[in-house]
């Protein structure tokens, strides 16, 4: 055996299909398209407060925002329907 092998097993998340918008996948978005949350809100044609209660889980994300975020982030639609659940040890 090895001194620098690793014997913790990484789980992959679990992804599975929802009918609401996780606000994780908001953040995601951000994250992915290097967008500040005041550049993805001006993008998406949202007021900027109310895209960040969207992505901080504040606020209910509405469904019929989904082309804004579709269009904002241009990103299909099951991306942002998406939910993964991650192992926790």
């Amino acid at each position: 055996m090895s001194e620098f092998h690793d014997f913790t097993v990484k789980y992959l998340p679990k992804i599975e299909k929802v009918d609401f918008i996780p606000p994780e996948r908001i953040r995601e978005a951000c994250i992915y398209r290097e967008y500040t949350y005041s550049e993805a809100a001006k993008k998406c044609g949202i007021d900027y407060k109310e895209f960040c209660l969207y992505a901080n889980g504040h606020k209910d994300i509405p469904n019929d925002l989904i082309f804004n975020f579709m269009k904002g982030f241009e990103f299909p639609k099951d991306f942002f329907y998406r939910l993964k659940w991650a192992r926790v040890d």
